[in-house]
């Protein structure tokens, strides 16, 4: 049976980039995420579109972020559809060569079909333990979000 090499985050950031391919770090082990349908991105700029509206119309105290970087765990980069996290938080969070360090207030997941249950919980999980007030999963398919 093989091993495989675990990184820390600071090593995978430092992973250079490929295009067309997203990763990220779970547990140490650098994962390949599928590429999004065209659902999925039509979705992810409306949710962004949508609240960075409701954002600048309330005056409110947030950025709306699309695809942006956290390590949420000391081996774990995250990388969420749409995050929206306070700018008085922004501030004061630790940059990792170029990810935050914790947690976006609200972390939105569209779910594509070929993602499994055990997965999207982990993840959840670890950005509610990284300090995310509220973890939306949408659902294209069923037009659902939890």
């Amino acid at each position: 049976m093989a091993t495989q090499t675990l990184i820390s985050v600071e090593e995978f950031l430092d992973l250079a980039e490929q295009e067309g391919v997203r990763l990220e770090l779970v547990e140490g082990q650098v994962i390949e995420m599928p590429g999004p349908s065209l659902l999925h991105g039509a979705l992810q700029v409306r949710l962004s579109q949508w609240l960075g509206g409701w954002s600048d119309g309330a005056g409110a105290d947030y950025y709306v972020l699309g695809n942006a970087g956290f390590a949420v765990e000391t081996a774990t980069v995250r990388i969420p559809d749409v995050s929206v996290i306070r700018k008085s938080s922004l501030a004061s969070m630790e940059r990792v060569r170029g990810a935050l360090r914790g947690a976006p207030e609200l972390a939105i997941e569209i779910i594509s079909p070929q993602e499994n249950a055990s997965d999207l919980d982990l993840k959840i999980r670890q950005y509610l333990h990284a300090g995310a007030a509220v973890v939306w999963a949408v659902y294209p398919k069923t037009r659902h979000v939890l």
